[in-house]
């Protein structure tokens, strides 16, 4: 995931399609977010969190929009 958002940086500053890794990258966060969340050994150690996609999913597909609106407003503001 963190070299995706790498890739992504490095494509946008020299102006190339960073698109072909910034998608890649938003779902992975959502997914490393959605397993930070649900796994036992994170915070899946919490009772009411244990295998609770009720929680785990909306909380990735959180962090991967948050992730990419920064994403977006650090690409418009170097162009």
């Amino acid at each position: 995931m963190i070299v995706l958002w790498a890739a992504a940086m490095y494509l946008a500053q020299n102006k190339k399609n960073y698109w072909i890794a910034a998608v890649p990258a938003t779902f992975m966060s959502a997914v490393s977010a959605t397993y930070f969340v649900m796994a036992p050994e994170c915070l899946g150690l919490i009772p009411g969190l244990t295998d609770n996609a009720a929680v785990g999913y909306p909380v990735g597909i959180v962090v991967a929009i948050a992730f990419l609106a920064l994403f977006l407003s650090k690409v418009k503001k170097a162009a």
